[in-house]
């Protein structure tokens, strides 16, 4: 029996785990992949510049010290652990996964995107050269040194891409549908400082290449004119697809079919179940490591004033 059990393994359940600990509540921390979430098997050797005290510091380093200090903290924390059912008892909550059961007073949904796919281009040649030259991801930086690299999309992450690899890749391509960048302001002015070529108003229509990615063909959808690229790498950044059905199953209420629907106390629509990180959505949210945090914070004292309910605060 825990106190509290966490779903999710990732900056905003860590961080939800080592406060419960603060608080004195047994905490277990289920991770259905890796510790430190989209910071460790995402991008890992991405630079983060947004997370207070750290003017730059690498994200599978930050997402260590995460794990660190949530397993100093006194969290059991269990890697590999898929939770495919919440249940709820009589006072606590059944928390099934694909190894085990586990029994919490309160459960902490911190499940990030939850179960998502990368979204594809649907274009002709990018399935078949899928892991050949075509990623969604970028698993280590090192991996396209002195290479020709075209980077599809026009938010934070396409343009975070473009900054990360644009001292060591050969050449660096931004392809983006729209002539106006989604990314935070200073995203979109660091890559107008850098050697990258931009490509507006333009979207990649072919991938080509026999046995490795050799070209993509771009469309300039103002005026049609085809332009055919050289290239070793396409790196696909337009967003992921979610997969809220199993939440569903357990009966949490919604917001659309991407977030779950939480009060301004992180609380779900099932009492002692509480959510944060990008799996929640509110007006004007962003979704930053700093912003999980904080709903994590949030999230914690809720349940504890739940689990001492009645509490005087």
């Amino acid at each position: 029996m825990y106190d509290i059990v966490v779903v999710g393994g990732g900056p905003t359940g860590l961080t939800a785990g080592l406060y419960a600990r603060t608080r004195d509540l047994s905490t277990l921390i289920l991770e259905a992949k890796q510790f430190g979430g989209q910071l460790k098997f995402l991008y890992p050797t991405k630079s983060v510049y947004d997370y207070p005290s750290y003017i730059a510091i690498e994200a599978q380093d930050l997402g260590d010290l995460f794990v660190d200090h949530a397993r100093e903290a006194g969290c059991e924390m269990r890697e590999g652990e898929e939770v495919v059912d919440i249940t709820r008892r009589k006072q606590t909550l059944l928390v099934k996964t694909n190894r085990d059961e586990h029994e919490g007073r309160a459960v902490i949904l911190a499940l990030g995107w939850g179960l998502f796919t990368p979204k594809t281009l649907n274009v002709p040649g990018e399935a078949e050269l899928e892991d050949k030259g075509v990623y969604y991801m970028i698993p280590d930086r090192r991996l396209f040194r002195g290479k020709r690299v075209v980077i599809v999309g026009g938010g934070d992450s396409a343009l975070e891409a473009a900054i990360q690899l644009v001292a060591t890749a050969g050449n660096v391509t931004i392809v983006h549908r729209r002539d106006v960048f989604r990314g935070m302001e200073k995203n979109v002015d660091a890559v107008k400082r850098v050697p990258v070529d931009l490509m507006v108003n333009c979207e990649v229509t072919e991938i080509q290449g026999n046995s490795w990615v050799e070209r993509a063909v771009v469309y300039n959808n103002q005026t049609l004119d085809r332009t055919v690229l050289d290239a070793d790498a396409v790196i696909v950044q337009v967003g992921f697809a979610t997969n809220l059905e199993k939440v569903k199953r357990w009966g949490v209420e919604l917001e659309g079919d991407r977030h779950i629907r939480v009060k301004p106390d992180m609380s779900t629509s099932i009492p002692g179940i509480f959510a944060c990180g990008d799996i929640v959505s509110y007006p004007n949210k962003d979704k930053r490591i700093v912003t999980g945090a904080g709903e994590a914070v949030t999230a914690v004292m809720s349940a504890y004033k739940y689990l001492r309910s009645p509490y005087w605060a």
